[in-house]
């Protein structure tokens, strides 16, 4: 399923899309292609600690989360919008194909044009949701990862704001804080080469993956 959704406020933005989209995870040390997506789902849960968390599953597709919950369709397929929304809102942008490719590996980013200008991003290849079927709001966010020697969370779930998760790409059940989940800044600049790495790197120093900032600008 090729499903990718975009949006921005103030008008559409042209996607110029170069390659597939589709993601064959046991071949991603390889060749790493992008699929649509991933979803998560979660109910509260309280760890040992005492600290409130959600647990979440990620998938790599819709009709992932269909298989799961085929009486819940439609808020599969909102939860996948959504994800995707973000991401042009979110994502790490970048000022060439070449830079966007250091960070995150061959064919893994897309041009975008938007709101008069133009830039590079990484493809999603999966996303988070917690509460999913909660009466109440749930919430879901994209995720990346990465193929390219020169990255951090290479073969790792990676949030928009550069929280790496634990465990590779093959572990999809986590339990995560409420901060993880919460919306990410908006990103306004683009970045060069190295720019994404270096602030992963820089918050796996400091031990505070959900530090608030980053370069929404």
């Amino acid at each position: 399923m090729s499903t990718q959704v975009l949006s921005e406020t103030n008008a559409e933005p042209e996607v110029k899309t170069k390659r597939s989209k589709h993601i064959n995870l046991s071949r991603m040390r390889k060749t790493f292609s992008v699929k649509p997506l991933a979803l998560g789902v979660a109910s509260v849960m309280l760890s040992a600690c005492g600290a409130e968390r959600e647990e979440a599953k990620i998938y790599t597709s819709i009709d992932d989360c269909k298989q799961d919950y085929p009486d819940a369709l439609e808020k599969c397929e909102a939860a996948y919008k959504t994800a995707a929304e973000e991401a042009l809102r979110t994502s790490p942008r970048f000022n060439s194909e070449y830079d966007c490719e250091y960070e995150f590996g061959p064919n893994q980013c897309r041009n975008v044009n938007a709101n008069g200008g133009s830039f590079f991003m990484p493809f999603m290849a999966g996303y988070m949701v917690s509460s999913l079927l909660s009466p109440n709001r749930y919430y879901s966010q994209p995720l990346y990862t990465s193929s390219s020697y020169n990255s951090p969370f290479r073969s790792r779930w990676i949030t928009a704001d550069g929280h790496v998760f634990d465990g590779d790409i093959r572990k999809r059940n986590y339990r995560v804080s409420k901060d993880q989940l919460k919306p990410k800044p908006t990103v306004n600049r683009t970045m060069k080469r190295g720019g994404f790495g270096s602030s992963v790197r820089a918050k796996s120093s400091w031990g505070s993956s959900s530090r608030k900032g980053g370069w929404g600008g």
